[in-house]
């Protein structure tokens, strides 16, 4: 480890948290609406000058370090894209706990210098996912699919269609429909309703969503996360089987960008598209290529 800083286990300070914008799932308070502090390995890096430049935080199971903890993947907080600061935070867990390490990254850092620098690095598993990352355009504009683009012009004009953000008192019914959905087409991941409106308490100004409706009938919502100034992670946006053939989530994907677009945010994730099998599921990767949605990949790294 290089001696021009120092390493230890503690958090940031709310106020530090605040002052350098720390993405959402770098923050203590989003790490403790699911776990106990003992159960937390949090990992900060500060300069000579006592300046943070790196932030971490794993979750210590009886035989592993694990990053991240239910969420879509870690953000760490790096203050440049230095991958020894990677490698010395893994050789600082290691040295310390004897475990073996594992943690998920997307993509778009460097990780092929991550892997020269750690020998017994192994990627243990890799996801597809899809983001949005030019917003100087309109949605429409960004679709490339050309029936996509018809179909949208059409529902556009159809005034049966009202769509909105979810107030605080709609929270738990909208969500609760939301899972009843994504049971019934078999998605993955659900963060159950308790949860969700413990998160939405904490993180008021973090937590969002929009609830499509049909002549007065909910027929869709997508429920979706601001991390930090320049992201949205999109968490779930679904709509009623009984719609899958019209593409009303095309409203949903829409009413996100234009936010995205109104508060100058450079990227939405659209998150993964695997199956419970691990393997891709090729049709939701198309449909999210066709409305504009570049790939990225994301890994899961242990060592």
């Amino acid at each position: 480890m290089r001696q021009n800083y120092q390493i230890s286990e503690q958090f940031p300070s709310d106020k530090e948290e605040e002052a350098l914008g720390f993405p959402l799932f770098a923050r203590k308070q989003y790490w403790l609406l699911h776990l106990e502090e003992d159960f937390l390995v949090p990992v900060i890096i500060r300069n000579q000058q006592h300046q943070i430049i790196a932030f971490w935080c794993f979750y210590r199971s009886v035989n592993r370090l694990i990053t991240p903890f239910r969420a879509p993947f870690f953000t760490p907080y790096l203050l440049d894209r230095d991958v020894h600061i990677i490698t010395d935070v893994i050789a600082f867990c290691k040295m310390k706990y004897n475990l073996p390490i594992q943690f998920t990254l997307k993509s778009t850092l460097d990780l092929r210098k991550v892997m020269n620098v750690i020998p017994t690095l192994k990627i243990i598993k890799v996801e597809l996912g899809n983001e949005f990352i030019s917003l100087n355009d309109s949605f429409n504009e960004q679709i490339e699919s050309s029936r996509k683009k018809r179909k949208l012009k059409s529902i556009l004009f159809d005034n049966a269609f009202e769509i909105s953000k979810v107030a605080g008192q709609d929270w738990e019914e909208v969500y609760e429909q939301n899972l009843i959905w994504r049971r019934e087409k078999k998605h993955q991941d659900f963060i159950k309703t308790a949860e969700m409106r413990k998160a939405k308490s904490q993180f008021p100004l973090s937590y969002h969503a929009f609830k499509l409706k049909r002549n007065g009938e909910l027929i869709g919502s997508a429920y979706f996360l601001k991390v930090d100034k320049d992201l949205i992670y999109v968490y779930s946006l679904i709509t009623a089987p009984s719609f899958a053939s019209e593409e009303t989530s095309l409203l949903l994907w829409k009413a996100i960008f234009d936010l995205a677009k109104e508060e100058d945010i450079s990227t939405i994730d659209m998150g993964t598209s695997m199956l419970a099998d691990g393997s891709i599921n090729r049709s939701l990767a198309r449909y999210k290529k066709f409305i504009g949605g570049l790939h990225y990949k994301k890994y899961t790294f242990e060592c």
